[in-house]
């Protein structure tokens, strides 16, 4: 029924997912994106580190906002949180247009995909091939340990688990909880941003430019 609720069912020419006023797509895509955001002599970025094998280095020297998943920040030690996951397949096929648009989803019960993305139709003004065409299908699954985890299932069991680690959260020496996966919450792009900008506005700006003291949280109940 919760997924159910989140699909829209129109009776006109509107085939969009989302009745925002106004959607984009980052014109250069969402890694050039980023990439322009951390273009800074003042920023390191790592890759392929595990901030959990560093944590001690930096929580407590620094300001943190972490984004990973909640659990395992504290090393499970309220449990597991119960988290979906996305496996994809990916394909390239010999036409220039596989379904006409950018997103089809499968409700049928024997489709073991819940949705087919094509790439192409997210940025129609592009060239693209005429007789090929990437397309990716999604198959959601319960994440077990050593799955990325997309999707809260939040569940009683992990509502009461998640107390636990909001106290667990308010103990910790400035570090502020965000995005899905730190908070436990369904965020869409839209809120994700707005919950990021709202941090910065209401605690992390105070505190670097009037030393404000920074509370440590960020999971909501």
């Amino acid at each position: 029924p919760e997924i159910i609720s989140r699909l829209p069912v129109r009776y006109n020419f509107d085939n969009r997912y989302f009745s925002d006023t106004y959607e984009g797509l980052p014109t250069d895509g969402y890694t050039a994106w980023l990439t322009r955001m951390v273009d800074s002599e003042l920023i390191e970025v790592r890759l392929e580190t595990d901030f959990l094998h560093l944590r001690d280095d930096i929580v407590g020297n620094v300001p943190v906002i972490y984004t990973g998943p909640v659990d395992s920040y504290f090393d499970y030690a309220a449990g597991d949180l119960s988290w979906r996951t996305i496996d994809f397949e990916y394909e390239v096929t010999d036409v220039g247009d596989h379904q006409g648009t950018s997103v089809m989803n499968y409700a049928d019960e024997d489709v073991p995909y819940t949705r087919i993305i094509e790439p192409r139709h997210f940025h129609p003004e592009r060239t693209y091939p005429p007789d090929k065409t990437v397309i990716m299908r999604e198959f959601s699954r319960f994440a077990e340990k050593g799955d990325e985890p997309y999707y809260p299932v939040n569940t009683a069991e992990d509502r009461a688990r998640l107390l636990h680690y909001r106290d667990l959260a308010k103990g910790e020496k400035q570090v502020l909880f965000g995005g899905r996966l730190g908070t436990y919450k369904y965020l869409d792009m839209h809120m994700a941003i707005g919950s990021a900008l709202s941090m910065y506005d209401n605690l992390i700006r105070p505190h670097f430019a009037g030393g404000a003291r920074l509370v440590s949280g960020g999971i909501a109940e």
